[in-house]
């Protein structure tokens, strides 16, 4: 059953978001253009507004496609299981667990793509400004070096599993905090709004906590981090192991708000 969620949330976000990505890319294409025009053409006034409108329209798409992004996140698990549609959601023969993890997947792999469709911009901005042979010569050339150096390999997957968990962090920090100020019976959208700032304060607070250096706590993590300063990239390997314990705790938090005090009314 989570399978089949998970295909009706990709398809619902897909139907906004992939148009949204090749628009972006279609842009940056169609602005590299006029950037080329621009430079060798002979009405080189004319093609440098061109290349200024587009470039600003450029710009538009990334600021829409990541607005658009955090809405369709925020709206797909409020309308769906906070929302008049939670009396059908929670009737499904799907636990409330698996809810939250297709939500999560679902905004994940659409927030991975929305990454690629930015590099795929970026490379075609490139490639179209820049000599083809030259650039892809000095694309094989890095290629090669990212894998002929295993620290640099290694570091490179480390900051993957990072920005995924990262990623993955946030979605349930949002949800979270959707779960919290819906508890409320009136102005649950400001008490949303309320109760991720309070997370973000509570984070401050255990950091400064955590770091204190005649604290208990403080003492624990310094031994943590001889501990673990042995292994390679350990500095990248700490904040992941935060990252995780950071998605532990509010993905619990949401789900045990929506499994024990749903409130749909």
């Amino acid at each position: 059953m989570l399978g089949k969620l998970l295909k009706y949330e990709i398809r619902a976000m897909g139907r906004i978001m992939l148009p949204l990505y090749l628009v972006m890319i279609f842009i940056a294409g169609l602005f590299a253009v006029n950037m080329r025009m621009s430079m060798s053409g002979n009405a080189k006034a004319l093609l440098e507004k061109f290349a200024l409108i587009t470039g600003f329209l450029f710009f538009a798409a990334i600021m829409a496609v990541g607005v658009v992004m955090l809405i369709m996140v925020i709206q797909r698990f409020y309308r769906n299981l906070l929302g008049t549609e939670g009396y059908l959601m929670f009737t499904l023969p799907v636990t409330t667990l698996q809810h939250i993890i297709s939500k999560a997947l679902t905004s994940l792999i659409w927030i991975v793509i929305g990454i690629a469709a930015g590099a795929a911009a970026g490379f075609l901005m490139v490639g179209i400004l820049s000599n083809i042979p030259e650039f892809m010569k000095e694309l094989q050339d890095t290629w090669k070096m990212f894998f002929s150096t295993k620290d640099l390999a290694a570091k490179v997957i480390l900051l993957v599993i990072l920005l995924i968990i990262g990623i993955i962090e946030s979605l349930c920090k949002v949800y979270a905090a959707m779960a919290v100020g819906h508890q409320l019976s009136s102005h649950r959208v400001i008490g949303s709004v309320g109760a991720y700032i309070g997370f973000g304060i509570v984070e401050l607070i255990l950091g400064n906590i955590l770091s204190a250096d005649n604290a208990l706590f403080g003492k624990l993590i310094g031994a943590f981090n001889q501990a673990v300063s042995t292994i390679p990239n350990s500095v990248l390997i700490q904040l992941i192991i935060v990252s995780v314990i950071g998605t532990a705790v509010y993905g619990v938090l949401a789900w045990f708000l929506l499994d024990r005090h749903l409130n749909l009314e």
